[in-house]
């Protein structure tokens, strides 16, 4: 029986039980919540940056990267005089790197409009770049006590199973049904801590595949698990088909001034294409095709540089988004730099990772 067809048959919990999740949720919170970092502060700019970091990254990667950019950025204004290679080196290990920037975009409309500090109102923080409604309830509802909801994947997949949802998550009705549903619950004496909870039980408890039932706060009035829907719950939007792209690129290195790791021929992103700020190999890019015929006029074309193309020396796989990309890297000789600069090889550099991936191909260094 599929869930669609399923629906009209499930059994409920009693209506009595409309408001208990919410009062069983935080005592369960307060005995088991894990000792992270960013959960030891009220401060909102020290929320804020473990919010964005947080962002489609595990927990485990974020601990270390979080104590040291709070080290050296202990507030707004110090991170919006940053530049560009250093958001790079302070996002090293994270990934996504336009997060960092948008950081550090906002904070500088803290420091030019706020006076460095993070404003507490609703407007003023969803007005802030990168800020969009589940970074809003977070840092409102943790920082300021405002009764914001903050709904990430791991409060959708709590409530798509706890109400039963049949409506695919991340679509339309069902994040309105979700959104309204934590609006009820949600505490109005401790919002962040609510807020906080109700993902901790999505990261712990009531994972993607196994929840752990047994140990679930909300459990006895789950309609997944007493019409036993867990593993069938949520439902999820059918997948968009993967693009392959075939790409490729040059790899010309030569010793550093003193330098460890020496130095490769890269081209630094500029601000209005994806990945901005960071280093790649030359090459037509990884989301386009190219022959090996085509390789060396394409770099002439793009950065002005003239160079001889010889035989593979790498071949790595990537995704990016809904394109899965595998990047045939050429040896070559460099005739004429044009717009192309040599760069440190070394993990202060902010390769991108599919640069990061030949490196380590060619030459086994550490990630």
């Amino acid at each position: 029986m599929t869930p669609r067809h399923a629906k009209n048959r499930e059994k409920q919990p009693h209506a009595s039980a409309a408001a208990a999740p919410a009062k069983r949720l935080l005592p369960w919170f307060d005995l088991i919540q894990r000792d992270l970092p960013w959960r030891r502060s009220r401060d909102p700019w020290a929320i804020w940056v473990s919010e964005i970091m947080l962002q489609q990254t595990r927990v485990e990667a974020v601990r270390e990267p979080y104590q040291r950019f709070m080290a050296s950025y202990p507030n707004p204004m110090a991170f919006a005089n940053a530049s560009d290679d250093e958001v790079m080196v302070a996002w090293r290990g994270l990934g996504y790197y336009r997060r960092a920037r948008l950081l550090r975009d906002g904070a500088r409309q803290v420091s030019e409009r706020h006076d460095g500090k993070v404003p507490h109102g609703l407007e003023q923080l969803a007005d802030l770049p990168g800020v969009g409604p589940y970074t809003l309830g977070a840092v409102a509802s943790i920082a300021f006590g405002h009764c914001q909801p903050a709904v990430d994947g791991n409060v959708e997949r709590v409530i798509s199973r706890h109400r039963g949802l049949h409506a695919p998550i991340g679509t339309g009705p069902a994040r309105r049904v979700i959104r309204t549903v934590v609006e009820d619950w949600i505490a109005q004496d401790r919002p962040g801590d609510f807020n906080q909870a109700l993902m901790e039980l999505g990261a712990m408890i009531c994972t993607p595949t196994s929840p752990n039932c047994k140990e679930c706060p909300v459990a006895a009035d789950c309609v997944a698990r007493i019409n036993e829907l867990t593993g069938q719950l949520p439902i999820k939007k059918a997948p968009r088909k993967a693009v392959e792209v075939s790409a490729r690129a040059v790899l010309i290195e030569r010793p550093g001034n003193g330098e460890h790791y020496g130095q490769a021929l890269g081209y630094r992103i500029p601000a209005n294409e994806p990945n901005a700020g960071q280093i790649e190999l030359p090459g037509p890019g990884v989301l386009s095709e190219c022959d090996p015929d085509d390789l060396a006029p394409a770099i002439m074309r793009r950065f002005d540089a003239s160079l001889k193309v010889d035989d593979t020396v790498a071949t790595i796989r990537h995704a990016i988004t809904h394109h899965r990309i595998t990047l045939r890297t050429h040896r070559a000789s460099l005739r004429q730099i044009g717009r192309l600069a040599w760069f440190c090889v070394g993990p202060e550099t902010p390769w991108t990772t599919p640069s990061r991936k030949v490196f380590r191909q060619t030459r086994k260094l550490e990630a």
